[in-house]
């Protein structure tokens, strides 16, 4: 994947015309980064914006007690550092990257030059922190009212299609990522995963998944 290809994926940048388009990426450069490297941690400084190109990040957050949460885990073709980049405040979450990862980097003090001068582009960053909050409400409403089975289900359901996974039905993920994204123990994780592998809804490997039946676990989360 290309910097440009990269770019015409995020609503931020997606309508900008060919001229806007090449001079933010005169504003970007390219950074590699080894595999289980802290890009950032909760509370620093929002320095700019990523945009995977290789790789996977997954973003976590700590308890008083030391228990770690996994927010999510992105991958190719994904953006992440919005808020900060808006506001200039703390990073809400640490990143850590999965995989060696080739990322995109656009400088806070680029981005908002940049954007001073084009107020349209504005309307796109207050759907995308729109679509956001929506999610944030929904993740707490599941965690409060839906069973582990349904939350598993609509995990994976929502990993496969972000990984563009629709095709082979495999999704790159451990059950203790699932455990830490759900906020539950691993083995309640990979009971649960054992059981839907008896029933062959799904067959497990070291660090991945394959969905062989992906209307079974939407029946899962419509019953849930």
């Amino acid at each position: 994947m290309t910097r440009q290809e990269l770019l015409r994926l995020h609503c931020f940048f997606s309508g900008l015309s060919a001229e806007d388009e090449q001079e933010l990426l005169k504003r970007t450069r390219r950074r590699r980064v080894p595999a289980r490297c802290i890009l950032f941690q909760e509370g620093d400084a929002g320095d700019g914006l990523y945009g995977i190109l290789a790789g996977r990040v997954a973003f976590t957050v700590d308890s008083s007690r030391g228990k770690e949460l996994i927010l999510n885990v992105l991958g190719p073709g994904d953006f992440f550092g919005e808020i900060a980049l808006l506001d200039g405040k703390g990073r809400t979450a640490t990143a850590v990257t999965r995989d060696a990862c080739c990322l995109l980097f656009i400088a806070r003090s680029e981005f908002m030059s940049f954007l001073a001068e084009r107020p349209h582009a504005m309307s796109r960053i207050v759907e995308l922190l729109c679509a956001r909050l929506r999610r944030s409400t929904e993740w707490i409403a599941d965690a409060t009212f839906l069973d582990l089975s349904t939350r598993l289900a609509k995990q994976l359901v929502i990993l496969a299609h972000d990984e563009g996974a629709s095709r082979t039905g495999t999704v790159r993920v451990s059950h203790a990522e699932l455990a830490g994204m759900l906020g539950v123990s691993r083995e309640r994780v990979s009971r649960q995963l054992a059981a839907w592998s008896e029933r062959g809804i799904l067959d497990q490997g070291h660090g991945f998944l394959v969905v062989r039946n992906r209307q079974a676990l939407e029946s899962v989360i419509a019953s849930g």
